[in-house]
């Protein structure tokens, strides 16, 4: 989905954060709010379709959300083998829970 070169530069982009990890849980439920609102607003939902967002803005905010997870990652040292091992791990478990 990413190229090595893009994922060096990520993991390279996210070296230079400054905020601690604490400041970036909350900056990432930040994010998450912001791309749930952009949802809501993509599809018209009472109280949200004034905003004039669309599924664009939406994946534009799961990005932000994905670049903090990262920048996260990071921070606590996470290797991109180890989590390639995570990834791994948890989509084995979605795959196991899901129901048909």
């Amino acid at each position: 989905m990413i190229d090595q070169q893009l994922q060096a530069k990520i993991i390279a982009v996210a070296k230079q954060e400054p905020k601690t990890v604490q400041q970036q849980f909350l900056k990432l439920m930040e994010e998450a709010g912001e791309a749930a609102q952009a949802y809501l607003a993509a599809n018209r939902v009472s109280g949200n379709d004034y905003k004039n967002l669309d599924l664009a803005d939406t994946k534009e905010e799961l990005v932000d959300v994905l670049l903090v997870t990262v920048a996260m990652l990071v921070k606590l040292d996470c290797q991109p083998a180890e989590l390639e091992t995570l990834l791994q791990k948890k989509m084995q478990k979605w795959l196991e829970h899901q129901v048909y």
